[in-house]
């Protein structure tokens, strides 16, 4: 769920950007539930950042 909420809000793989309410509509998911995968998405983004700053190099 972390990666589909972060692809919506980011607006990646060509659709547009939602909001955490547009996103919490779609899924019948409460706010609070959209924001914490947005957060577990965003910390597993940065503990592996080096890794992917290598992946975007190459």
């Amino acid at each position: 769920m972390n990666v589909q909420v972060l692809t919506l809000q980011f607006g990646l793989e060509g659709q547009g950007k939602l909001t955490v309410k547009q996103i919490a509509q779609k899924f019948n998911f409460s706010h609070s539930k959209v924001r914490s995968a947005h957060g577990q998405g965003m910390k597993a983004l940065r503990r592996e950042q080096d890794q992917i700053k290598n992946y975007l190099v190459c």
